[in-house]
């Protein structure tokens, strides 16, 4: 299993099964990402200086590994480092009065990326035979950091009034947001369709009966740090800290889940379970026998790939490379400047629309986003 999941990442980059795998070449498996930083720090500060650290270590951008098997999300350390740059970036840069990233506009994706290019290796995802699906993965990303972003602007201005108070919470911008994407969060959080939504989303988190207790790391990136299986995933994103299953339900469907992968098990040579037993179980096929189908997502493993509405134009297939004309050379340093002026993202931004106008019969398809 974890040697499919880490298909992106070249051998040379760890191995799969690491305690932390390491980016490309220059950062051991025994540096921690605790290590690089002073005591006290918060964890979001601390893994965005260990991206930093890596970066000059490997005098260059640093690979993504990738659940191939199930989830196409990104994984391990290198993911967590990715997450949070998104959600840096999004806070320092986007205004949160959007229902969904979906609809974020294509200038702000756009210089995002441009950001995210200078840190992370995106050449390597797109000539992967896999390539829609890993991007489709990091869209994933993006979408889920955009809702844990707007959740924390939405604690900001809960925190300084909210309501009760639009002026005071107008006057307290939080910190990294500029005072006119502030000023637009608010203006939507004051949205009949805001409210409706924030209702309708906290009744459907309290009907969840599956929650996942495992801490920040998806049930695929727990494996790969940890070189568990998936059914260890789920025990440890289902149990409290003593050890106990948070109820009764979920301890049930974990005993069925053990049964149900014995039965499916070829013994190993020395006539025992576990570790150089079959491994040509088909895990989706065993979770969804014990929870049933779901039309987003598995329970207890994840999200279903979707490449109905993402497939960029970047992803290039082998056959197609040498057919493939030569992007146009520009210095990062320029392009990094660029997108991150106000200016030129306004102008683009109304140039790109005007296009978007005058073209008949487009239709928005894209699937509301949950806050």
């Amino acid at each position: 299993m974890q040697s499919k999941m880490a298909s992106v990442m070249p051998r040379s980059h760890g191995g799969d099964g690491a305690e932390d795998p390491p980016p490309p070449s220059g950062f051991g498996r025994g540096q921690h990402v605790e290590d690089l930083v002073p005591a006290k720090r918060t964890r979001g500060k601390a893994k965005n200086k260990g991206l930093r650290h890596a970066i000059a270590l490997n005098k260059g951008r640093v690979s993504l590994p990738f659940d191939t098997e199930v989830t196409y999300l990104p994984i391990g350390i290198p993911n967590d480092w990715f997450t949070r740059e998104v959600g840096r970036y999004m806070f320092g840069h986007f205004a949160f009065d959007k229902s969904s990233y979906n609809y974020v506009s294509d200038a702000e994706k756009n210089a995002m990326e441009v950001h995210l290019r200078r840190r992370f290796n995106f050449t390597e995802i797109e000539k992967h035979p896999k390539c829609r699906q890993l991007m489709d993965g990091l869209n994933a990303v993006y979408m889920k950091r955009y809702r844990s972003r707007k959740a924390k602007a939405k604690e900001e201005f809960l925190a300084n009034g909210g309501e009760t108070d639009v002026a005071r919470a107008r006057a307290n911008i939080p910190k990294g947001m500029s005072e006119e994407n502030w000023n637009k969060t608010v203006d939507y959080f004051l949205t009949k369709e805001h409210k409706d939504r924030s209702r309708a989303n906290k009744s459907n988190r309290q009907k969840q009966l599956y929650a996942n207790r495992g801490g920040s790391s998806t049930y695929s990136s727990f494996c790969f740090k940890k070189d568990k299986t998936r059914l260890e995933a789920f025990k440890n994103g289902h149990t409290l800290k003593d050890g106990r299953f948070a109820s009764e339900l979920e301890e049930q469907k974990y005993e069925e889940l053990q049964a149900e992968f014995e039965s499916q098990s070829e013994p190993n040579i020395e006539d025992e379970f576990g570790e150089g037993s079959s491994s040509q179980v088909n895990e989706v096929q065993v979770f969804e026998k014990v929870f049933g189908a779901r039309r987003g997502h598995y329970i207890g493993m994840g999200r279903k790939p979707s490449l109905s509405r993402f497939a960029p134009p970047s992803c290039v297939g082998p056959h197609e490379k040498e057919q493939t004309p030569p992007a146009l050379t520009l210095t990062e340093d320029f392009l990094d400047g660029l997108f991150e002026n106000e200016s030129f993202l306004e102008r683009l931004s109304k140039f790109m629309n005007s296009k978007k106008a005058s073209k008949n019969g487009n239709e928005d398809n894209m699937d509301e986003d949950q806050e």
